[in-house]
């Protein structure tokens, strides 16, 4: 299935600018207004100030339709707080503030928590005669997703693509894209068991470019392209969302490529943008006329499809990019992910690598699962073993420096095959086997984990969680890494939970 998301959120007022409220307004009118011109199902989240404006009531309860879904964007703004007695921690001037101290969940106590929650679901049914269906923020707790999912009819949740020290909060090693069911201990994390699992699923925003998106402008290799700054995302505001060559290159990328069975992507935009997003979501509307193979949903019920299509649990998808923007194969980047880990196969210069890999473990909680975010920045992260991109110096998990394009096709259900001349990587739900790769090198310069070699694994220590990356193979330490040598049966890599294991 292939599943994009028109999803619009909606605020009352941006304090970065001057006559916000009228600029908000009036960009939102115009979302709303062309998207009932093309026809097409779509979704707008209402943050607390907008839902309780008069003037977006009206313009919601005279739009509100079978095609138009109304659902909660859920950042912390004055009146909310104000609503539920809690002191405002924000600028005192300003009712909506962009850092996580105030504006998101996890600054507030887990106790806060639910009165926040409570209220604006509360409210919502109370001005609109209905619960949303759809929750989303830039970034959300798992202690209010397990509290919405269990106590109100939400059937789709939404957090921000990962992105590292963007605005207010870093989000690393997380699911790519696509969608997942979270684990209660942490909402980047796909859970591994039923019984640690929230039942509704969690949709990566803003269609994350699968070259990009990871390391910014580095592997842009036609210097056309350098003036293309800003998020490389399907964001219709920036230059990669709202330039027709680029948008085009995005839809073959997520929906005419091997997924496993599943894709999906988000588009749409914060009015806080203004009407200059205007421009790049028409272009990307009128894109999808070219791609009927596309199902244009709300994101509530793409919701209950993933709930009705993966009932056992988060399945095995993937996201590839088999030429970059200026049409080569030069650069390319495939993203396999399911409910044990992610990991990136890359391709530059020749050199075929793992640029990033992460353990999911669903025991380890997120850092503020308990305790209140203190600071005005925020990170959610999983457990690294590979990482190009923080790990300074790492050259990644190196398995051919003189590799040609890879292809990439289904092996069995949940199984992918990369493979070029006679080499090949095959990932599976339990790990990753190279087979012709006689020697690989694992380089953990400027680890952020500490790191162990032993004779059959290599164990890792990170924020106190200890855990393994098993090897069918021969392990040998050199300098900031070690060596894989095949065995009889090739290189396996798999992960082992050293505590609290699944």
């Amino acid at each position: 299935m292939k599943i994009v998301n028109i999803m619009n959120f909606v605020r009352q007022c941006d304090p970065r600018m001057e006559d916000s409220e009228r600029i908000l307004f009036e960009t939102a009118k115009e979302q709303v207004a062309m998207v009932r011109e093309y026809g097409i199902r779509s979704t707008f989240l209402l943050q607390y100030d907008a839902l309780t404006d008069a003037g977006y009531q009206e313009l919601f309860r005279r739009e509100h339709n079978d095609k138009l879904e109304l659902g909660l964007w859920y950042e912390i703004v004055k009146p909310l707080c104000e609503r539920a007695g809690i002191p405002w921690r924000g600028r005192e001037d300003w009712s909506w503030d962009w850092h996580v101290v105030p504006g998101f969940s996890m600054a507030y106590t887990p106790e806060e928590r639910i009165r926040l929650a409570d209220i604006a679901m509360e409210d919502f049914e109370r001005i609109f005669g209905f619960y949303p269906a759809t929750v989303a923020s830039w970034l959300i707790d798992s202690h209010t997703v397990k509290h919405l999912a269990d106590n109100y009819p939400v059937t789709a949740f939404a957090v921000c693509r990962d992105q590292t020290e963007t605005d207010a909060y870093t989000l690393v090693g997380g699911y790519f894209n696509q969608g997942y069911y979270p684990s209660k201990n942490n909402i980047l994390t796909p859970a591994q068991t039923e019984s640690n699992q929230i039942s509704v699923p969690v949709f990566r925003l803003l269609g994350p470019d699968p070259i990009h998106n990871y390391d910014n402008d580095r592997y842009l290799t036609d210097p056309a392209y350098l003036p293309y700054h800003g998020c490389y995302t399907m964001e219709p505001v920036w230059r990669a969302g709202s330039s027709p060559e680029l948008v085009d290159w995005f839809f073959k990328s997520y929906f005419q490529a091997e997924d496993l069975g599943f894709s999906y992507a988000q588009t749409g935009q914060e009015n806080s943008f203004g009407p200059q997003l205007l421009p790049g979501l028409r272009l990307q509307l009128e894109t999808l006329k070219r791609y009927p193979q596309i199902q244009v949903w709300q994101m509530g019920e793409t919701g209950v499809w993933f709930q009705r299509q993966y009932p056992e649990g988060t399945p095995a998808t993937c996201v590839s990019a088999l030429t970059d923007w200026d049409g080569t194969d030069r650069v390319q980047s495939v993203y396999y992910n399911c409910r044990n880990y992610t990991a990136n196969l890359f391709r530059f210069g020749g050199k075929i690598f793992i640029r990033s890999l992460y353990l999911f473990d669903e025991n380890v909680p997120e850092h503020y699962l308990r305790e209140s975010c203190m600071t005005w920045d925020a990170v959610y992260e999983n457990l690294p073993a590979v990482d190009t991109l923080l790990w300074k110096g790492s050259e990644g998990l190196i398995l051919d420096t003189e590799g040609t394009a890879f292809s990439i096709t289904r092996h069995r259900e949940g199984e992918l095959r990369a493979f070029w001349g006679d080499k090949q990587v095959l990932f599976t739900g339990e790990g990753i086997y190279l087979s012709g790769i006689q020697r690989a090198l694992l380089d953990w310069t400027g680890s952020r984990a500490a790191v162990t070699p032993c004779s059959e694994r290599i164990a890792y220590e990170y924020q106190g969680h200890a855990y393994s990356l098993m090897i069918q193979g021969a392990v040998t330490e050199k300098t900031n890494g070690c060596i894989l040598t095949a065995g009889e049966d090739g290189i396996g890599l798999s992960f082992r939970r050293e505590r609290g294991k699944s």
